[in-house]
């Protein structure tokens, strides 16, 4: 068989590398190479490292030897022959010389693998796993065919027997960067951000500066929610190579999706100023843009998309979102039902159900954007995010707090020796129910030169998880405590307000309802607003939406789950309203939107400021607020609408199963819920 053959046929013997071999099943790939490097006169040892080389893809260095090795008489030549050919992409020529190479020796595992590589880059992806499959047969510990087995499944769509397939090459040879690194990727793209991220962590612990790793852990971090720690590691990337333009992008996207989009912007235009010919980047700034009802930009954005490739299905989707905006949702559906939703990876699937039943629930086409709603709740029910979520959270928390209330609720009211200092008279606490008009509310609000808002951040909620056993721990906190807990809260909105502050700080989070008794012991004077909706239109509209997930936004996948959450926050208020009759306006959106002036009037009225007539104004509603972080941003950019009122009716069928649950909170707060006839 010859010297070449012992090394990777199938009956070979020893090749004289075995401590070397030892050391790269040990993962000791660097002491492994250094010793190759000092038997390069040994074909063995050469043609072990040309093959560690092209597997790690450090081509240059493998070309070095491979141009040695090529020029001697035997089967291996031919396959440093194949390697160089395929450097230079001449692929016919690879094909040839490994070919030769088996019809000298067909035990010649090494040809087999190279015939793959070159198979597959022709375009010949079955022929080239049988080739890898061979390369395999004949010797069970080629890490580097096991390693172009996986890539060549996993561009197939097999992504389990890819997984397995990376997974047995890191086994064989867990210094194997490459390997680790695509198991890492492959696990990613598999929704599977916990298990890839332990892939990259291990690259980074060998290497805490491999940026590829950095940007490779970011991006899963980032999916499961660890947000601050997935921007460390695309600046960590960016600070160890400027020229990474994925970095740059990754770190976009994540400011884009925490509302930060000046950050955003600056990284993505920077990602395309590198790499001006990736359309994906000119889609996410167009994206950015659009959430900040930048039309124009947006619309310069995905030009320069649709210069690189008019027919891209993520681009098809925001021109879809553009001409529902432009009030054309007939060009919106049909431009996104000419789109196959199962060539869609699930994450862009997502959006894309989301978006189609946006349009079609625009043309009256209900049974057909329920369809849509529905498969995109379920997409987002696998998502990693979700997985994280303990389901169970939100409505424990509910319970308790009903509970609570409904036994007295117990250290919910200001003591005496409480009753000075900061009693939260310039306070303004926005409740309800998501999707109740909140952000309407909130966002008009802010025009008044007197309001400060801040729109949905987590300012009572740190004071309450340092609580050990909330709610009962009220009844055990004493004026120190609750003076300590007032002076947290400020110097917690004091992050989210302009220095020139309005004298009276709206904060805004509709669930935060439920927590009535903690807002009144903490500021007694604090005024609570609480917007109102039809509960049928809520229970819908929810179901509706895109949100990001978190304890209580699980719970809107199906219309039953979204009518049960409502049942549940409704009857917790109710309690909580019963226990401590607290001083609440209730604002109904619909009338917020079919006579704004004198809803906001008595709204005015209620929070002790006077009348504006700019805070009908959108343009001045926009400018005070650049960037809308919930779903209503694309509504509060237009001018007050009266479609989204009595829109459950179009889907009447869909919520009869539940309407005896809405009926008594809908007679509760002025609304009808008719018998169907």
């Amino acid at each position: 068989m010859g010297l070449f053959a012992a090394l990777f046929g199938k009956k070979s013997t020893d090749d004289g590398l075995a401590d070397i071999r030892d050391l790269l099943k040990r993962g000791k790939a660097t002491e492994a190479r250094e010793l190759l490097a000092e038997r390069l006169d040994e074909p063995t040892a050469a043609a072990l490292l040309r093959e560690i080389l092209v597997g790690e893809r450090e081509n240059d260095a493998a070309a070095e030897i491979a141009r040695k090795l090529a020029n001697a008489d035997h089967p291996e030549a031919l396959v440093s022959q194949a390697f160089l050919a395929h450097l230079n992409g001449n692929m016919h020529a690879a094909i040839q010389a490994c070919e030769s190479a088996l019809q000298d020796n067909p035990q010649l595992a090494s040809a087999h693998n190279h015939l793959g590589r070159a198979l597959f880059n022709v375009g010949r992806p079955d022929e080239a796993l049988r080739a890898f499959n061979s390369a395999i047969r004949l010797r069970g510990d080629y890490a580097e065919a096991w390693h172009n087995l996986g890539h060549g499944q996993r561009a197939l769509g097999k992504m389990d027997e890819a997984i397995n397939s990376f997974e047995k090459a890191v086994k064989l040879a867990p210094g194997y960067r490459q390997a680790r690194l695509n198991l890492g990727i492959t696990l990613f793209n598999a929704d599977s951000p916990v298990e890839a991220l332990e892939c990259f962590k291990a690259l980074l612990a060998r290497d805490e500066n491999d940026p590829e790793a950095l940007v490779n852990a970011g991006l899963c971090m980032q999916a499961i929610g660890r947000f601050d720690e997935a921007r460390d590691h695309f600046r960590s990337a960016i600070e160890r190579d400027p020229q990474r333009a994925d970095a740059y992008f990754y770190l976009g996207i994540l400011l884009g999706e925490r509302g930060e989009a000046v950050g955003a912007l600056e990284a993505l235009n920077e990602a395309a100023r590198l790499d001006p010919q990736n359309i994906d980047t000119w889609i996410e700034t167009a994206a950015v843009h659009e959430q900040s009802n930048e039309i124009d930009a947006t619309e310069s954005a995905l030009k320069k998309a649709e210069a690189i490739d008019p027919n891209y299905p993520a681009l098809q989707m925001e021109l879809a979102k553009l001409d529902r905006r432009r009030k054309q949702p007939e060009a919106a559906a049909k431009r996104l039902q000419a789109i196959d939703p199962r060539s869609l990876q699930p994450r862009v699937a997502q959006r894309y159900f989301y978006e189609l039943g946006f349009a079609l629930d625009r043309i009256d086409e209900s049974d057909a954007a329920f369809e849509a709603f529905t498969e995109a709740n379920h997409i987002a029910s696998f998502s990693a995010r979700r997985q994280l979520i303990d389901e169970t959270a939100f409505p424990r928390q509910c319970e308790a707090l009903q509970r609570w209330y409904e036994s007295g609720a117990l250290g919910a009211r200001t003591l005496p020796e409480e009753e000075q200092g900061d009693l939260g008279e310039d306070l303004c606490f926005l409740i309800g129910f998501p999707r109740s008009g909140t952000t309407l509310l909130d966002i008009t609000l802010n025009a008044h030169p007197d309001v400060s808002s801040i729109e949905e951040k987590p300012t009572l909620e740190p004071l309450i998880t340092s609580l050990e056993a909330y709610p009962s721990d009220l009844a055990m906190l004493r004026a120190p405590e609750i003076n300590r807990l007032r002076e947290q809260y400020r110097e917690i909105i004091g992050n989210y307000l302009p220095e020139n502050r309005g004298r009276l700080v709206l904060d805004k989070l509709p669930l935060r309802g439920i927590h009535v008794g903690f807002i009144k012991r903490l500021f007694p004077k604090a005024k609570l607003l609480f917007s109102l909706r039809h509960p049928a239109d809520v229970v819908l509209s929810n179901f509706m939406q895109d949100y990001e997930p978190n304890d209580a936004f699980i719970h809107f996948d199906t219309i039953a789950d979204s009518a049960a959450t409502y049942d549940q926050v409704m009857r917790c208020w109710e309690a909580a309203e019963a226990a401590l009759e607290p001083e609440v306006f209730y604002l109904h959106y619909e009338d917020l939107v079919s006579k704004p002036e004198e809803t906001l009037q008595k709204v005015c009225d209620f929070m002790g400021i006077p009348w504006q007539e700019s805070m009908l104004d959108v343009e001045t509603r926009m400018k005070e607020r650049q960037q809308v972080r919930t779903n209503s941003y694309q509504q509060v950019a237009e001018a007050m609408y009266t479609r989204a009122s009595g829109r459950w009716l179009k889907y009447r069928h869909h919520l009869e199963p539940h309407l005896d649950r809405l009926r008594p909170h809908a007679e509760k707060f002025g609304y009808e819920i008719p018998e169907n006839e």
